[in-house]
């Protein structure tokens, strides 16, 4: 017979993001801009892979912080507070190596990388190894996991394309480790506490649209078109805006609660660690976009904006797709032919102003949602 989880009075209560937790946060508001900064020095297929692979790894240590800080009280304890504040600045400091992270502040960024790493796996385990059953699923976890931090080190030592390659052995190491716990393992989630960071992560990622629409145009004279220009970006970001937080954020906290302790870690994993990080990526492929919009406001869309737009909403409402189906086992085709239609106008887009494409990509998600919207109206759950 498995042994019941007790929860622990942190876990079981109702607990919100700590000012803590926000301020750690901080330092990935501006990783978003380095990623993002990064991507847009390299527009290529390979750059934005390259880019996406730091973004991957930037989310891992965001996350690790979250399941932490869902398991205990990071604020509340004396001697975690004192943890996290001393790591605040190496995590600021592997977030300045970004841009430069594939040439030569590769050593500082995997230094720093492993080094905060190691001590969330340490707080983890405080957590984690005092309970039967979240001990068995911690062991799993990290006795692979653990190994990723390792792959960001040795491969700060090769250059070319090896380092990037090296990497990618992280990221699998990182996605077994959690594959294995989330199987049949059991943690501590507070299920508000854990939506509601993920749910502060995408404003993040919104912040970011925001803050390359904005900082684009302040460098700019205004013109009329170019105030066109600014809000038909921000539309679209507010459109997808309301497409998470109309019901996504209720929904999944909703679904955590309700889980049994063994299946609230996989779900877990699956909706929120795997899932939201195609979130982040079409929103920061978006804020890529927006940048440019603004920046040749009379312009059209070069074949690299045009597939990094398409991209955005392939990944933000896919990834809202899967999520869906990970909880509910369906899929809204709306979402399936909104996907469609973007993809397509991206395709034959090529003549058109940016203004006019972009526009016309936030009446598709728009309509799109509204059809969502309408038909949640005679259900319960989503």
């Amino acid at each position: 017979m498995t042994e019941a989880v007790v929860e622990s009075p942190d876990a079981a209560r109702e607990r919100h993001a700590n000012n803590l937790e926000l301020f750690l946060d901080l330092v990935f508001v501006f990783a978003i801009t380095q990623i993002a900064s990064t991507i847009a020095a390299d527009t290529t297929v390979r750059g934005v892979a390259q880019g996406l692979l730091l973004a991957w790894l930037v989310w891992w240590h965001w996350s690790q912080f979250t399941w932490t800080g869902a398991a205990i009280d990071l604020q509340a304890n004396a001697s975690t507070r004192i943890l996290v504040l001393c790591m605040v600045p190496f995590a600021l400091l592997m977030t300045v190596s970004i841009p430069e992270a594939y040439g030569d502040n590769g050593i500082w960024f995997a230094a720093t990388y492993i080094g905060v790493l190691v001590v969330v796996l340490v707080i983890q385990a405080s957590v984690s190894l005092g309970n039967a059953a979240t001990r068995a699923s911690w062991i799993r976890y990290a006795s692979v996991a653990s190994l990723a931090p390792v792959f960001v080190l040795v491969g700060a030592f090769f250059d070319g394309a090896a380092r990037p390659l090296i990497w990618c052995g992280a990221v699998v190491a990182a996605l077994i480790g959690a594959m294995r716990a989330g199987s049949t393992g059991e943690w501590h989630i507070n299920p508000v506490h854990f939506a509601e960071r993920h749910a502060l992560f995408v404003i993040i990622s919104l912040g970011e649209v925001l803050v390359s629409v904005g900082a684009t145009a302040a460098a700019k004279n205004l013109s009329a078109i170019r105030v066109t220009a600014v809000v038909v970006s921000v539309v679209v970001a507010c459109v997808l805006w309301w497409i998470y937080f109309a019901f996504i954020p209720t929904v999944t906290e909703h679904s955590l609660r309700m889980a049994t302790p063994r299946e609230r870690g996989s779900l877990a994993r699956d909706v929120f660690t795997f899932g939201h990080f195609p979130l982040v990526v079409g929103l920061i492929l978006y804020a890529l976009v927006a940048k440019h919009i603004v920046q040749f406001p009379a312009g059209k869309l070069k074949v690299d904006d045009r597939w990094m737009l398409a991209g955005s909403v392939v990944f933000f409402i896919g990834g809202l797709m899967a999520n869906q189906w990970r909880v509910v086992r369906r899929v809204a085709p709306e979402r399936f032919v909104a996907i469609l239609v973007v993809c397509g106008l991206c395709i034959v887009g090529g003549r058109a102003r940016s203004i006019i494409l972009v526009a016309l990509v936030a009446v598709v998600l728009a309509a799109m949602q509204i059809v969502t919207l309408r038909r949640l109206n005679g259900r319960t759950t989503t």
